[in-house]
C-alpha cells in the first residue's frame, strides 16, 4: 500500500523518563499514535561519537566510522561534521522521484532531494549552519519566522576544512538559575518557531515524505537536568521539572503538526540517541588532560592541582562565569605560559575553545601520550613515532605505553565517594597502524555512580574540584540505545506491538510505510513485517 508519511524525529530523550511521561498520560499527541497504531523498540550499540546515530539512520547502513579526525602530521582534531557528509546519499533521496522535504536534520544538503531541504535552523550541535536547498528558503524562513532563540548568544566559529563561518550557542552557567530560566523559556521560542515552520512547509505542497527533528530535548537534558532531576547541584525542594515543560510543549507541538496532515495518511514518531545524567564531562574534558600532561611530567601540574587525601571543601554553588572561564581560573601560572586560552582560541574561531583537552594542544607533540577533545568518553592518543609527525614513542613501545596509562588510569578514585573513577578502558587497535580513521588508541568510559567533580591518585595527586559543565550527558561507549518507533496510518493495525528491532530499521520502515522498497545499501528491515 502506497501513502504519503509524515516522519516525526525526537533527538536525545531520556528513555525512562519518556516511557513514565508516557504511561502517565503527559505527553498524550505521541501515546495517541501509539495507542492508535503500531509501536515497537529499536537498539543499536554506540560506538564513539553519539552523533553516529544519525549517520546511521541517515545511510540505512554502518559506516564503521568514529565521527571525528586526527591529524597526525599537525597535530591537529576536529569533529566530522553532520552537514558535510558527502559520502553517502541519505536514504530519503528516493531517485528524485518523490516529492520530499527535511527540516532541520543534522544531515547534509542533497541535491538528489525533490523538494525542499532546510537544515542547521535551530541545531543541537556544537556547531551548526543554518541553510537550505533551494538556497532562498532559509532566508525566507528567518524572515518569517525568525532565527533559532539559542544564537541569541552565540559564537563564530570555523569549520575546519573549508574555514567557512558556523556558529555555536553560547552554553548557559549551571549555577546561575535565572541563566537556566532564560535557557528554558528560549528552548520554548524554538519549539513554537519550529512548529509555525513545520506548519508552514507542510503547506507548500503534496509532499510525498516529511521529516521534520525536535531536538530541544535533546539541548534541555543536557543543561537543564539538574532542575528536576537528581543531581549533586540540583535545587532540594524544587517543585518544578523543566525537562518535563519541554518535553511537554514538543508533544502540543508535535499534536498541531499531525492535526494538519491528511488524516488517511501515515504519521510516525521516532526517537534517537539517549540521554542521561551526566558524569562524563568535567573527567574527560579536563581531568583527564591533565592527568596525561601529570603522567608525561612528574611533578608538574598546570590545573587545579592539589594533594591526594588532603580534605576537600564542600561542593561549590556560587560560580558565577561560564564554565571555560571559571576552569582557566584554575590554571596555574604554568599553565598559562604553556597552554592556549579559551580567549585566543575563541579569538581564532575555534569551536573547541571552551574544551579544556585543547588548550593542552601546543604540549601534545612533546608528550608521550595526550586526551583527546572528545565530549563523552575519555580519548587518549598515544604520540607514536613514525604516525606523528613528532612521535616519541618506539612503535615497538606502543602495548607496553598503553598499559603504563591503563595502569595509572585505573587507581583515579572520586574523593567525595571514594568510588573507582574508571568503569572500563578500550584499546581501539592491536597495533599503533591499525584503523588509522580512529583518532583515540584507548576509550575511557567513566564510574557513572555519580558526577565528579575532582578525582585523585596518589602517584598524580588530585585535580579539582572544578565546576559542573552540563548536568545532563550521554551513555558510554558500548553502551545499547534504546529508541521507539511509532506509526498510525492505512493497513496499520491499532494496538500492534512488534518486536523490537534495530536503529538500521528505522528508515527502512519509512520507506516501508511509502510502499517504497529499501535501497540497495540498506541493512536494515521493516519493523512492521
Amino acid at each position: 500500500m502506497t501513502s504519503r508519511v509524515l516522519a516525526i524525529a525526537i533527538d536525545g530523550p531520556n528513555v525512562n523518563r519518556f516511557h513514565q511521561w508516557l504511561e502517565a498520560g503527559h505527553l498524550p499527541a505521541i501515546r495517541s499514535i501509539m495507542s492508535n497504531g503500531a509501536q515497537c523498540l529499536h537498539f543499536h550499540t554506540k560506538r564513539f561519537r553519539n552523533e553516529r546515530c544519525w549517520d546511521l539512520f541517515l545511510r540505512g547502513a554502518d559506516l564503521g566510522t568514529s565521527g571525528s579526525t586526527f591529524v597526525p602530521t599537525s597535530y591537529e582534531y576536529y569533529n566530522n561534521p553532520n552537514n558535510r557528509e558527502h559520502r553517502y546519499i541519505p536514504f530519503y533521496a528516493l531517485n528524485g522521484r518523490h516529492r520530499t522535504c527535511v527540516f532541520d536534520l543534522p544531515a547534509t544538503l542533497s541535491k538528489e532531494v525533490n523538494g525542499i531541504q532546510v537544515l542547521g535552523w535551530g541545531s543541537e550541535l556544537n556547531v551548526s549552519r543554518a541553510e537550505s536547498l533551494p538556497a532562498s528558503v532559509i532566508d525566507e524562513i528567518q524572515a518569517r519566522h525568525g532565527r533559532d532563540p539559542k544564537l541569541t548568544q552565540s559564537m563564530k566559529v570555523l569549520d575546519y576544512e573549508t574555514q567557512e563561518v558556523e556558529y555555536s550557542y553560547v552554553i548557559p552557567n549551571l549555577y546561575d538559575y535565572d541563566d537556566l530560566q532564560l535557557f528554558k523559556q528560549r528552548l520554548l521560542t524554538s519549539i513554537e518557531r519550529r512548529t509555525a515552520i513545520a506548519l508552514d512547509l507542510i503547506s507548500r505542497d503534496d509532499w510525498d515524505l516529511y521529516l521534520l527533528n525536535f531536538p530541544e530535548i535533546h539541548s534541555a537534558n543536557h543543561q537543564l537536568w539538574h532542575i528536576g532531576e537528581p543531581h549533586p547541584i540540583g535545587q532540594p525542594g524544587s517543585q518544578s521539572h523543566a525537562l518535563l515543560e519541554v518535553f511537554q510543549a514538543v508533544d502540543q507541538a508535535i499534536g498541531q503538526i499531525k492535526s494538519v496532515w491528511p488524516k488517511d495518511e501515515t504519521v510516525a514518531v521516532f526517537t534517537l540517541d539517549n540521554t542521561a545524567d551526566n558524569c562524563m564531562d568535567v573527567p574527560t574534558m579536563a581531568i583527564l588532560p591533565e592527568i596525561l600532561y601529570r603522567w608525561n611530567y612528574p611533578g608538574r601540574a598546570l590545573l587545579s592541582p592539589g594533594p591526594a587525601g588532603a580534605p576537600l571543601p564542600p561542593l561549590r554553588r556560587n560560580y558565577s562565569r561560564l564554565w571555560k572561564h571559571e576552569v582557566w581560573a584554575l590554571v596555574t601560572d604554568s599553565g598559562k605560559a604553556h597552554l592556549d586560552s579559551p580567549a585566543a582560541l575563541e579569538a581564532s574561531g575555534s569551536p573547541f575553545s571552551w574544551h579544556p583537552a585543547i588548550w593542552y594542544r601546543k604540549c601534545w607533540p612533546n608528550m608521550k601520550a595526550f586526551a583527546l577533545p572528545s565530549m563523552s568518553d575519555g580519548y587518549v592518543r598515544v604520540n607514536i613515532r613514525e604516525r606523528e609527525a613528532q612521535g616519541t614513542v618506539d612503535p615497538s613501545d606502543y602495548a607496553q605505553t598503553l598499559a603504563s596509562i591503563e595502569s595509572v588510569l585505573q587507581t583515579l578514585t572520586n574523593p567525595r565517594t571514594g568510588d573507582p573513577a574508571i568503569k572500563s578502558i578500550t584499546r581501539t587497535r592491536q597495533s599503533p597502524s591499525d584503523h588509522p580513521d580512529i583518532a583515540p588508541d584507548l576509550i575511557v568510559s567513566w564510574n557513572d555512580v555519580s558526577p565528579a567533580d575532582c578525582l585523585e591518585c596518589a602517584e598524580l595527586g588530585r585535580v579539582g574540584p572544578l565546576p559542573y559543565f552540563r548536568t545532563g550527558g550521554h551513555l558510554s561507549h558500548g553502551s545499547s540505545i534504546e529508541g521507539l518507533f511509532a506509526a498510525q496510518g492505512p493497513g496499520i493495525v491499532p494496538g500492534t506491538i512488534a518486536q523490537p528491532g534495530n536503529l538500521l530499521d528505522v528508515p527502512v520502515t519509512i520507506l516501508d510505510l511509502m510502499g517504497l522498497p529499501p535501497q540497495p545499501e540498506m541493512t536494515g528491515r521493516s519493523l512492521f513485517v
